[in-house]
């Protein structure tokens, strides 16, 4: 059975199962019963065609993501795949792998694109892998950003890293404005304000929030603008 074939067998019995878990449960099976340069060019033929779009090929792919970053696969397998990847020339399945668990911190930075569409990115910010929200977090994205924050993975220091970011765009700020949950923390509020790529209209509708010292930094602060400064001198004279 060539490759083709099998990827789209696979994908069809994935998609035919009700539950999510039950569908990374198989691929898992599938992927420890075959032989590793198999399952590296089913995969391959599923990463592909799941990019196209459509029926049964997005679901197998969603699995696919889901199974690679929720750490369904044990270490040694992933690692098998990503150097039998690599070994094959192909490099989407490689780099699909180091988005998952596989390898190591210092290989995964030197892969800079998370080769997934929005969609992918988006499911997989639910992940309960650091690595991967790690990556996630530094190439932020206001719909995936808005999946992060409801990850209870993620701590206050993670968006507070998100919200300091520069140059940050404007719609990732308003996203972590946006959050019940984390606009209540101090910490949060201060990087908003204090991010001159924050909107002023977010900063100052924040500005009241913040105690003396941080009110005189603002005061004394180039960076942001001039409408928040004022602001902050006349909280100061009260």
């Amino acid at each position: 059975m060539t490759a083709a074939a099998a990827a789209l067998q696979l994908a069809r019995r994935l998609t035919a199962l009700p539950e999510p878990k039950m569908r990374q449960q198989i691929l898992r099976e599938y992927l420890q019963r075959v032989e590793i340069e198999e399952a590296v060019q089913v995969i391959h033929e599923i990463y592909t065609k799941g990019r196209q779009g459509g029926p049964p090929f997005d679901i197998a792919l969603l699995t696919l993501a889901a199974t690679l970053s929720g750490g369904v696969l044990d270490y040694e397998l992933e690692t098998r795949l990503y150097l039998a990847a690599k070994e094959a020339g192909l490099a989407s399945v490689s780099r699909l792998l180091l988005s998952g668990q596989a390898i190591g911190r210092e290989d995964l930075r030197t892969d800079e694109n998370l080769e997934l569409t929005l969609g992918h990115r988006k499911f997989m910010a639910r992940s309960h892998n650091r690595l991967v929200l790690e990556r996630l977090m530094r190439f932020p994205e206001p719909d995936v950003i808005c999946n992060l924050l409801e990850n209870p993975r993620i701590t206050e220091q993670d968006v507070v890293l998100i919200a300091a970011k520069r140059p940050a765009k404007a719609e990732v700020q308003q996203v972590v404005f946006r959050s019940r949950r984390w606009i209540a923390r101090y910490a949060v509020k201060r990087t908003l304000v204090l991010n001159p790529y924050t909107p002023t209209d977010l900063s100052l509708r924040l500005v009241s929030f913040l105690r003396r010292q941080d009110l005189q930094l603002l005061c004394t602060s180039p960076s942001v603008p001039e409408p928040l400064r004022v602001a902050a001198a006349q909280l100061l004279e009260r």
